[in-house]
């Protein structure tokens, strides 16, 4: 009887950072396979992340990519990375960050106004 190689997939990165700005995050991804082709599903993603996969075109590795829109929920995730290949599945979990957006504070102090204020009186003064 042979026994097939077993299949395995790997990230190189265990901590995934993406943030709500819509910038896009790209992922190696490691499958070993004695098959050139693989089936790889990403579960437990919050809602409106999306997530794609790119293979090589020698082998199943390749990337995954997420982007994160204001609409993602901030906080950690624990994503589950599933490959089918060559008639075997594995699988690998890896933490996922969905960051805030950063904003801008657009309102000021009342420590900054009375600097700016006082500035302007100076150099009116002056």
């Amino acid at each position: 009887m042979i026994v097939p190689v077993p299949i395995t997939v790997s990230l190189p990165i265990s901590i995934v950072v993406v943030p709500q700005d819509g910038t896009q995050v790209i992922v190696p991804i490691n499958i070993t396979s004695t098959s050139e082709t693989a089936l790889v599903s990403v579960s437990g993603l919050p809602t409106g992340l999306q997530e794609k996969y790119a293979a090589s075109d020698t082998n199943p590795s390749g990337s995954l990519s997420f982007t994160a829109s204001a609409a993602t929920p901030a906080g950690s995730y624990t994503p589950k990375v599933t490959v089918q290949s060559a008639g075997q599945t594995a699988s690998t979990n890896f933490t996922l960050v969905v960051s805030a957006a950063k904003t801008e504070n657009t309102t000021r102090s009342p420590l900054t106004t009375r600097a700016a204020a006082l500035a302007r009186d100076h150099s009116a003064a002056s």
